[in-house]
This record gives structure tokens, C-alpha cells and sequence, in this order.
């Protein structure tokens, strides 16, 4: 029972389905003679005989009609699993392309192209990463991850995950300036601003109640990343996204500051441009990167 091999017994389930041994032959694509020698085969190994040979025919015996019944299921089964997978992979195939801000593009998504290329290795990336809006129709992107709130009602939308920010400094920095424990001392403290921005929008966590503090900017970029540079040299206090930061907090090379309080929380999404038909590549990835992606922002 052990040396059972299932090409003997896909053969048994063909012969008895097509009727002879030519017949079998025929849908094998085999010679006749190893039709019948893997058949002869079968039932050294089983010990039992499943058929009664005459020269042109054959009769199932007891034995092999009830061995034909629960092997039948068994062959489709694995021929149906092989044929569905064979048709996913062969439609899971080609250039995907696909655009992210850079910051998160770099942070979060290697490891989940990585892990989809494994499943379907026929499969190509192309990123294009920029802070930038990036028209999907015009630059014939097939997927974005897209932050903040979406106007365009032409593209195809699934909301992944939200996004949070957080202040952060260097312990270097809460030494020099300890007043920065107190909320009320932010607005002369020295601040890392993102877009210029001269005030946040904060909400308590308590009870959700939102509130407008003033900062007084020393430094501004259009990059978090360069902020969160910035803020591990100890230039000051910074609001970024959390998923940008997260390491550097874990490993205590920067401190999350006024737990009690967030940023604005902002919808992450899958976008893709609408269309009739969705490209099987496409469908695939967004499904498989959309799990991925709530999954890493959860965990922050």
C-alpha cells in the first residue's frame, strides 16, 4: 500500500470511464500496453483483482467497482484543483503598475510585493512614488495607495486602513527643553513643520473633543521623512505619521509625546481606475495588499 502511485490509479479511473483499453489509451495519450501495465500494476500493489480482462474488453470484478467508486472522486478531484490553479496562475501574469507616496512606498509595501510575487511568480512590479498626485488613467498605473480623502468618483475605491499621526522629539531635545511636558508650553517650543504649517488640529482621546494649537515653526519640509530626520537630531517637535515612526519610538531614538491627544486620523485606501472588466492580476492584488496593509497598520 505504501508504493501506491496515483498515475496508476488516474489509469484505472480513465479505463473504466472510457469503456477499453484503446479507448483509455486514446484519452492518455499513452500506448496501449502501459495502459494495461499500470493497471497490472495497481493491483499487484493493492493485491486484489479490479477487473476481468478478455481480448477486447474488460468487466469490473466486485472488488474494483467498489475501488472505482471512491477513487473516481479522488482523480476529478485533484484534475479539477490542478486545472483551477493552472488558469489562476496563467491570469495572474504580466506588469503590475502600481504608485504610492515614497515614504510610505518604502516603508510599507517590499515586503508585501515580496510575498505576492511568491504566489503568483509571474507577476512584475513597476513603482512610481512621489509626494505628488499621479493621474492613474494618464500614467497607466493599475493600483495606488492613496492617503487622505478621495474626490475622484471615476476611480474604483477600498479603504484599507486609517492613518494617525503623532508628536515626537529626541530624548536629546525633552533635555534641554523639560517644559515640553506640559501641552500649554508647545506654542514656544521649537517645531518641526510639515507643509509650513504654523497651528495643529488635535483631538483628546478621552472624549474626542478637538482643539487648535498654536506652533512656532523652525524648520519645514514637504516630506515626513525629513522630519523625522530632523526630530532625531533634536531640532524639535514633530507631527508625523505614526507608521513612519513607530521604530524609532519602540527603540526609544524618539518619544511619543501627549499620549492623551491625535492628529487627525485619515482613511489609507486601494484605488484603481474603473473599468468593465478588472484585470485578474489587479483583483488579486488588491485583495492580497489590502489585508496586508490593515493588518501592518493595526499593529502600530
Amino acid at each position: 500500500m505504501e508504493q501506491l502511485d496515483l498515475n496508476q490509479i488516474r489509469t484505472f479511473v480513465k479505463l473504466v470511464q472510457a469503456g477499453s483499453f484503446t479507448k483509455a489509451a486514446e484519452v492518455l495519450h499513452q500506448p496501449k500496453s502501459r495502459v494495461s501495465r499500470r493497471l497490472a500494476a495497481l493491483e499487484r500493489d493493492l493485491g486484489i483483482q479490479l477487473v476481468y480482462r478478455t481480448t477486447r474488453q474488460f468487466q469490473l470484478t466486485d472488488a474494483g467497482r467498489a475501488y472505482y467508486e471512491r477513487s473516481r472522486g479522488l482523480v476529478e478531484g485533484l484534475e479539477s484543483l490542478s486545472a483551477e490553479l493552472s488558469e489562476e496562475v496563467a491570469d495572474v501574469s504580466g506588469w503590475l503598475r502600481l504608485t504610492a507616496s515614497d515614504d510610505l512606498g518604502v516603508l510599507l509595501l517590499p515586503d508585501i510585493l515580496a510575498d505576492f510575487a511568491k504566489q503568483h511568480p509571474r507577476v512584475r512590479f513597476e513603482m512610481l512614488l512621489s509626494q505628488a498626485y499621479v493621474d492613474l488613467v494618464k500614467e497607466s498605473i493599475d493600483v495606488a495607495v492613496r492617503i487622505g480623502i478621495l474626490k475622484d468618483s471615476n476611480l474604483r475605491v477600498k479603504k484599507v486602513a486609517t492613518l494617525k499621526s503623532v508628536m515626537v522629539a529626541s530624548p536629546g531635545f525633552l533635555e534641554r527643553y523639560r517644559q515640553a511636558d506640559d501641552l500649554e508650553n508647545l506654542s514656544t517650543l521649537p517645531f518641526l513643520s510639515l507643509n509650513s504649517q504654523n497651528k495643529l488640529e488635535l483631538w483628546r482621546t478621552a472624549d474626542g473633543k478637538k482643539m487648535t494649537v498654536k506652533v512656532d515653526p523652525v524648520f519645514s519640509a514637504n516630506n515626513p521623512n525629513m522630519i523625522v530626520q530632523m526630530a532625531l537630531q533634536g531640532r524639535g517637535i514633530g507631527m508625523v505619521p505614526e507608521f513612519i515612526v513607530a521604530e524609532h519610538i519602540r527603540s526609544g531614538r524618539l518619544i511619543h509625546m501627549y499620549r492623551s491627544l491625535r492628529g487627525q486620523e485619515i482613511p489609507v485606501s486601494l484605488v484603481s481606475p474603473e473599468q468593465k472588466e478588472i484585470p485578474m492580476k489587479t483583483k488579486k492584488f488588491i485583495d492580497f495588499a489590502a489585508k496586508r496593509l490593515k493588518e501592518k497598520f493595526e499593529s502600530f
